[in-house]
């Protein structure tokens, strides 16, 4: 039971680090936007870098959010499995 409280824990842990990543790279988006794009910077190889480097960021980012919840459910079940467990041996 512990075990899965533990598990729980580090998978609310995860989610909330990859949804601050999201944020974070949707905060680079916008800055990149409003810095670059428009400012007189005509590199466009430079902004399609860094649009690719930031849509991989985020699309890292989400999928470890899924995997965390995923996880956390799991961890749930087993949680609930563990309680029911116990409370049968009482």
């Amino acid at each position: 039971m512990l075990v899965s409280s533990i598990a729980r824990f580090n998978a609310a842990q995860s989610m909330n680090n990859a949804a601050f990543g999201i944020i974070q790279t949707y905060n680079q988006m916008n800055n990149a936007l409003s810095h670059h794009a428009f400012g007189g910077e005509n590199n466009l190889t430079m902004l399609h870098e860094m649009d690719k480097k930031l849509s991989l960021d985020l699309a890292s980012n989400s999928l470890l959010y899924k995997l965390a919840s995923l996880q956390e459910k799991m961890a749930k079940k087993h949680q609930a499995e563990d309680v029911k467990r116990f409370s049968v041996l009482a």
